[in-house]
């Protein structure tokens, strides 16, 4: 199971981010624990 899954909020952001940001936050296997870290990460791939 895959963080966004278990927390609400997370899973909304996750799930409004472009495909191929999912995808690398995904096949990265990062470990994230909360919506902040999730937003920092995605907005740095975003910005490459």
């Amino acid at each position: 199971m895959n963080y966004y899954e278990e927390n609400p909020e997370m899973r909304e952001y996750f799930e409004s981010l472009p495909q191929y940001v999912q995808v690398q936050l995904i096949e990265s296997g990062v470990e994230i624990t909360t919506l902040g870290e999730l937003q920092k990460v995605a907005t740095h791939m975003m910005e490459q």
